[in-house]
């Protein structure tokens, strides 16, 4: 009799902690930016993931409200603290506690639907929505989108433009983005690269 490979349902459930752990660490030590980039990228990544396999009933209603509320405090949040004007006056011990607040309605909507979950679905099935969930989240948005769509076909196209605009915006402001991230490999520039770089063509010496 052969043993059969034990698969950790735990696994999705430890997946979430670790970015709530990481949104909450950073709030804690007043770095609001790499809590915004903990939050925005991990429910970016359960939207694309786990929101697709429950798509009805009462948990993933309540956890997408709760989750709307959380992204248009994150971007009150990004706005602060990356020096919008338009946000400077906002006082930052009730920017603190809005986000404290919206956080843990997160967090207790979403656990109500994966507790849900891990009674509706096999091991196979949860080992499978937590490798589609870590996927997601090395590619997800870095910063708060609360405007676009977050389902369907648009919000497929969403999530890939506004992790490839995050992207840039990132590189350009030199930002710390403490969440898993996918790592592509350098290519180095061609001929046209290196015009548009403003990069002068060395010729070979003659």
């Amino acid at each position: 009799m052969t043993t059969q490979p034990v698969i950790d349902t735990s696994s999705l459930i430890e997946a979430t902690d670790a970015a709530h752990r990481g949104a909450l660490a950073a709030m804690d030590d007043g770095r609001y930016l790499d809590a915004v980039v903990w939050l925005s990228a991990h429910v970016a990544a359960m939207q694309r993931s786990v929101h697709r396999t429950a798509r009805h009933g009462r948990a993933i209603s309540e956890l997408r409200a709760a989750d709307r509320g959380l992204e248009t405090v994150l971007r009150r949040v990004e706005q602060h603290f990356a020096g919008d004007v338009l946000a400077a006056q906002i006082n930052e011990g009730e920017l603190d506690g809005s986000l404290r607040h919206a956080f843990e309605l997160h967090c207790r909507t979403e656990k109500a639907l994966l507790d849900e979950l891990a009674e509706t679905m096999s091991r196979e099935q949860l080992a499978a929505l937590a490798a589609a969930y870590a996927h997601a989240l090395r590619r997800a948005p870095t910063r708060p989108h609360p405007h676009v769509p977050h389902s369907g076909v648009l919000g497929a196209v969403a999530f890939r433009v506004d992790a490839w605009r995050d992207k840039m915006m990132d590189t350009m402001d030199g930002r710390h983005v403490p969440s898993p991230r996918h790592i592509s490999p350098r290519k180095a520039p061609g001929r046209w690269g290196r015009y548009l770089l403003g990069e002068m063509e060395r010729k070979p010496p003659s």
